[in-house]
């Protein structure tokens, strides 16, 4: 299967890493002074547990072509950007699966404008990290030594296809487990629903070691993802596929505050989670407002994700300055 990754981010850079390791025909688009780095240097990788130092030269391109043939292509981007590059991807005939891998809360429509259906599957990769001078810092697991994070898959019909099942098989190749769920977007929803006030919490309290010991954010953090998830479940959507987040509900506050005081308190917690709220802040503000939008369709009382998503509407007027 030959395949394009579209996004030299953490995850992005990973997938192209194990792929190619595993002797996959993949290659990596990358733009600007990032692809030069790449020409120069190959891919550099930092496993933030481990300090392991991974350089590997791939193929790579910096733009496509029209006669650019590709079995899939595997787009890792922030929302706000995949967004400008749904025109170009639609005007390519030879890319024959796309596998959009990101957060969404907003359904799927705004791609088909785009994309046939047929030629669409979505997901979410495992891990997370950063890029630090053009060096990927990653974790793709909760720790050291452990099992790595799984992608998750799924068609917007909910059925397992031929390649649904292929997908499956060549991250699993590269040593990445995947899960196929049948209702994508309602997992992408719940997982936005843990997302958006888990980064607002960090904003908050400045960092995850110091949320670690914010009781109070803690708490507010807790009760706000268990709005969130009212939300979504007042709208018929489907109990997340995360057992994690069944926790928010099914422990007291007491308990589930010193659990993730030390979650917090975590190497994980900051590659994953910190380094990704901090640089993700423009994604963030576009995801708080797809949100809002389901919470108004709810009618939900939903005060203390309210105040956490408002850290995003502050971010959001600095992020306009700045941009100006």
């Amino acid at each position: 299967m030959k395949t394009l990754i579209i996004g030299a981010g953490p995850l992005g850079s990973l997938y192209t890493c194990l792929l190619h390791k595993a002797g996959k025909d993949v290659t990596l688009l990358a733009r600007g002074k990032h692809f030069r780095f790449l020409q120069e240097n190959g891919l550099v990788l930092i496993n933030a547990f481990s300090q392991e130092r991974i350089t590997e030269k791939v193929k790579i391109i910096d733009r496509l072509h029209a006669e650019d043939e590709y079995d899939l292509v595997i787009v890792l981007m922030r929302k706000n950007c995949l967004k400008k590059l749904l025109p170009t991807l639609s005007k390519h005939k030879y890319l024959h699966n796309i596998l959009l891998m990101g957060n969404n809360a907003n359904g799927f429509d705004e791609y088909l404008e785009y994309l046939p259906q047929e030629k669409v599957l979505f997901g979410f990769p495992g891990g997370g990290g950063s890029r630090i001078d053009h060096e990927i810092h990653y974790v793709d697991s909760e720790k050291p030594g452990g099992s790595r994070m799984p992608a998750t898959i799924g068609e917007i019909d909910g059925k397992t296809k031929k390649r649904t099942r292929q997908v499956k098989t060549l991250f699993e190749s590269a040593g990445v487990p995947v899960k196929i769920v049948d209702d994508i977007d309602s997992w992408l929803k719940y997982h936005i629903a843990f997302v958006l006030p888990l980064a607002g919490a960090l904003l908050r309290s400045g960092d995850n070691y110091r949320l670690a010991k914010d009781n109070t954010t803690l708490k507010q953090y807790i009760i706000a993802v268990r709005e969130a998830g009212r939300v979504l479940k007042s709208l018929d959507y489907q109990k997340s596929y995360n057992p994690k987040f069944k926790l928010f509900y099914w422990f007291p506050i007491g308990l589930l505050t010193k659990i993730l005081g030390k979650f917090f308190n975590s190497k994980f917690a900051e590659v994953a989670m910190m380094m990704h709220a901090r640089a993700a802040r423009d994604e963030m503000i576009e995801l708080s407002g797809e949100f809002r939008s389901l919470v108004d369709q709810s009618g939900e009382d939903v005060r203390n994700l309210d105040l956490l998503l408002s850290v995003f509407e502050n971010e959001k007027e600095s992020f306009e300055l700045t941009e100006k």
